[in-house]
């Protein structure tokens, strides 16, 4: 999902795109210094965020800041915690048919914040929601993704006959408590784990049409059944939770208030937690990973998530980057491992790969950066940028060429904005790159809207599989705002989703898909993102899975200290 992107999506939580938009294995507090084993009176977590929530619709969520916010206060099916999938209100496992083509899952006792109990029919309106082009969903590929019965039809534009009826979407209610979902193929490894996002929740057919055009406008104009409720959004500055009494977990849920602020400088937001205003510090890269080391070394913590990072070349609306030359130029020009190492230092990798290392392995047991080359497809040097510069100057009868670069407005993007916009002008002489950083909501648009030449985002799993990094490129995909477009590709994602039965069979199509697109230089990969963050030592719990939600604060507690 866009990392702050399905953008996704963009920049995160953890790092700095609180947009785009998880990581090889999920990190928890830990460190006994300067706290008990007692709960702290006052159950209060506060933290900084760089970016605003761009929306609060599960229609129109692609960014991991706005599902992230959206998971914390609504319930699905199942609940993603410590990189494994709960039941949350399906009642345990459901009945599978023999085929595996059928899931019949049985609904706990839940209700809505207005008392109204949550049913089966609040499901198929949900998901059907999601499916009605009505609606204009932004991320509802999820459900052919999944296999949904009749979802990649109803999806497609070009299939005129079940283009929009989603009344024909595999899912029905048997009863108030009972919910059927039927599939077109065998139910995929990741099936139960990707029903938590926010796509595949409930929504009240009578509270989305009462509120029309102000739906998830503000605190007031949602309902809520997750473990939190949203109370206040002061839009641009901030926004805090209150512990949902009427979630059907809520013994649970030891936090009564969890407040964010909207921090862009991560100078400042540094200084907040050394004097205490905030628990956590996550976007720490650079010189300031080196500081905390020196004043808080048992505070610091870090990993490798599961986060890429690339730039979208858009061959749609400036038809000089239909150009493969052009695009290897723009691969080539740019040295991943001195712009990490340089600008990072909090463990991030440089990559010539969509689907990252340390993800996930396939039927044979090995990461799917074994079946590819590990260190991905790099695209040459700076002789060669220069070497396929030149190549396209002459198929495109130009001698010079003027780039739109589309990027976040956080302070972090403005170093590593310049330094990749400076690597593209030094090696590809000619190309003058102008930098064009917006806030996050204002980025996402402008990038739907093909409104760049290359914009700088990113990608976070929704689910534990490649095919997470892979379908979004497919020709016409929402997300796939580069315009690129292969038949080869398209075909090989569209077998590997038939393929669910055939699993290394399926493993094998899309290492296949990778290395078309790899060959093809649609975007250019940057980097697999590492993350070093600070944390109070009595702050208990706090999450950051490996896919799904960027960070979990629902078993978070804070200790006496």
């Amino acid at each position: 999902m866009r990392s702050k992107a399905k953008w996704s999506l963009v920049l995160s939580f953890v790092l700095a795109l609180s947009l785009v938009l998880s990581a090889c294995g999920s990190s928890s507090s830990s460190g006994s210094s300067g706290s008990s084993n007692t709960l702290a009176k006052n159950q209060v977590l506060n933290l900084a965020i760089s970016q605003d929530i761009p929306t609060l619709d599960p229609t129109q969520a692609t960014d991991t800041t706005s599902t992230n916010a959206i998971d914390e206060m609504m319930s699905g099916l199942t609940r993603m915690h410590n990189d494994k999938y709960e039941w949350d209100l399906a009642a345990g496992s459901p009945k599978v048919s023999a085929d595996k083509k059928t899931i019949t899952f049985t609904l706990r006792d839940s209700k809505w914040s207005d008392g109204k109990p949550v049913t089966a029919q609040d499901f198929v309106y949900g998901w059907q929601h999601q499916n009605d082009p009505a609606a204009k969903p932004q991320y509802n590929y999820l459900f052919a993704s999944t296999g949904i019965k009749n979802a990649a039809a109803i999806e497609d534009p070009t299939n005129k006959a079940m283009y929009g009826k989603f009344q024909q979407l595999g899912v029905k209610a048997l009863d108030s408590k009972t919910l059927q979902v039927t599939l077109d193929e065998p139910m995929p490894s990741f099936f139960y784990s990707i029903l938590s996002q926010a796509q595949f929740l409930p929504q009240r057919e009578d509270f989305v049409k009462a509120q029309g055009k102000n739906y998830a406008a503000g605190p007031q104009n949602l309902l809520y059944n997750g473990p939190f409720k949203l109370t206040s959004w002061n839009k641009g500055v901030g926004w805090t939770y209150k512990k949902n009494p009427d979630y059907w977990n809520a013994k649970s849920i030891k936090l009564q208030t969890v407040n964010f602020q909207v921090q862009k400088d991560i100078g400042t937001e540094v200084n907040l937690y050394k004097t205490g205003k905030i628990d956590t510090a996550f976007t720490l890269t650079g010189d300031y990973v080196t500081s905390m080391k020196q004043s808080n070394p048992s505070d610091l913590k870090n990993n490798l998530t599961s986060g890429t990072f690339f730039l979208y070349i858009n061959q749609k609306t400036n038809k000089n980057l239909a150009n493969l030359n052009l695009r290897k130029a723009l691969n080539a020009a740019i040295d991943r491992n001195s712009f990490v190492k340089v600008l990072f230092n909090n463990g991030s990798i440089g990559s010539n790969f969509v689907v990252p290392k340390g993800f996930t392995k396939g039927p044979d047991g090995k990461d799917f950066r074994g079946g590819n080359p590990v260190d991905g497809f790099p695209a040459g040097n700076a002789s060669n940028a220069k070497t396929y510069w030149n190549k396209a100057k002459q198929e495109l009868g130009i001698k010079t060429l003027n780039l739109n670069f589309l990027s976040p407005d956080t302070a972090q993007y403005k170093q590593w904005d310049q330094y990749l916009a400076n690597q593209i002008e030094k090696n590809l002489p000619g190309v003058t790159v102008t930098i064009n950083q917006q806030p996050w909501s204002n980025y996402l648009q402008l990038n739907q809207s093909f409104k760049f030449d290359l914009a700088f985002s990113g990608w976070f799993p929704d689910y534990q599989d490649p095919m997470t990094y892979l379908d979004m490129w497919t020709t016409g995909n929402p997300q796939n705002t580069t315009g690129w477009s292969n038949k080869t590709f398209d075909d090989l994602i569209t077998a590997a989703k038939a393929e669910t039965g055939q699993p290394q069979k399926r493993w094998n199509d899309m290492l296949k898909a990778e290395k078309v697109m790899m060959a093809d230089y649609p975007i250019v990969p940057v980097y697999q993102e590492g993350t070093a963050w600070a944390q109070k030592p009595y702050v208990k719990g706090l999450e950051l899975p490996s896919y799904g939600p960027q960070y979990d604060f629902s078993q978070a507690y804070i200790l006496q200290h």
